[in-house]
């Protein structure tokens, strides 16, 4: 069984995710919906999972299909 990725790794990915799509025409909603995240979820590792599963769907949103 593969190893689950820490909580360090799950930030860091994160963080690249953000700087590779904050230029997206969706990413004012995805900072929104980070905030309602931080005040809904208190464990960090369900935090940074959250919001990696928005920044997929702006990176689904703005790929070429």
């Amino acid at each position: 069984m593969p190893e689950r990725p820490d909580l360090e790794e799950l930030e860091a990915t994160v963080k690249r995710m953000e700087a590779r799509w904050q230029g997206a025409p969706q990413f004012p909603t995805y900072r929104a919906l980070c905030r309602r995240f931080e005040a809904d979820l208190a464990d960090p590792r369900d935090l940074a999972l959250a919001k990696s599963a928005a920044l997929m769907l702006v990176k689904f949103l703005n790929e070429d299909s």
